[in-house]
């Protein structure tokens, strides 16, 4: 027997928009979706639209998880503001929680292709480092 408790769900206080999406996968557990640069993923301090997240209320309607709260229905990893890459959104809470024991198990990989501007030494390469916050700009990764 398997007993699972799960956190009651909270009504978001997030209005949903009608902001196209790239849906690349979609199934009654998730949607995958290509999210574009200088999208923000989650509503936070005076940003309440525009986000991925009131795209995402509006697309699933009510089949976002609640685990992530008010601000972050559905929201299970995030992607800075000016990055574009696949986000991956839980649809239900059992989804939610699979996908984020995947992800604290390291059983999903993340990889950044970056495109530079300037002349370089090699013509590619990979970096293996951990990405952190900018000393210059705090609002920023590096």
């Amino acid at each position: 027997m398997i007993d699972l408790a799960l956190p009651e769900n909270k009504e978001s206080k997030i209005k949903a928009e009608a902001i196209p999406l790239d849906i690349i996968y979609e199934d009654e557990y998730l949607v995958v979706v290509n999210k574009p640069a200088d999208m923000i993923v989650h509503p936070a301090g005076k940003i309440r639209s525009g986000t991925l997240v009131n795209a995402l209320l509006y697309h699933c309607q009510d089949s976002l998880s609640g685990i992530g709260g008010v601000i972050r229905p559905g929201i299970v990893h995030r992607l800075d503001k000016n990055t574009s890459g696949l986000m991956v959104a839980a649809k239900n809470d059992f989804a939610h929680l699979d996908l984020s024991r995947q992800i604290k198990d390291h059983q999903v990989t993340k990889k950044y292709i970056a495109l530079v501007h300037g002349n370089l030494k090699d013509d590619s390469g990979i970096i293996d480092a951990q990405i952190g916050r900018s000393l210059k700009n705090r609002k920023k990764m590096a």
